[in-house]
């Protein structure tokens, strides 16, 4: 993958994508964020080393908030449906998350586009 599938893939709003790219991608944005709240446990001692950790925290957050939405954007268009729907991650991001990794895209081209992991 080069980079400008990548930045499609976490940023862009246009095109499709299949259940599985939206599972791992999705996976990978949970653990980015795990990482910074091991780093805050790992350092109970040292508050001004958490408080460091809280603020790497709160860029990742918001970062894959982000690419969350965009992922769901692409999601529902491999369905057929309205990107607008993905504002629904924001009231239940991880359960958004599971039902759009499992439920199958619409197969074949649709309005959103040709083939699915791909740009309009």
């Amino acid at each position: 993958m080069d980079s400008r599938t990548i930045l499609w893939l976490f940023f862009g709003l246009s095109g499709r994508i299949g259940r599985i790219t939206h599972f791992w991608a999705g996976l990978l944005l949970y653990l980015a964020r795990l990482f910074p709240v091991y780093k805050i446990i790992a350092n109970s001692g040292n508050e001004s080393v958490q408080t460091l950790w809280g603020g790497v925290f709160l860029v990742v957050l918001g970062a894959a908030i982000v690419c969350h939405l965009s992922l769901a954007v692409k999601r529902l268009h491999d369905m057929n449906a309205s990107g607008w729907f993905a504002f629904l991650f924001l009231l239940g991001d991880f359960l958004f998350w599971l039902v759009l990794s499992l439920i199958p895209g619409q197969p074949g081209p649709n309005r959103f586009g040709t083939q699915t992991n791909s740009p309009k």
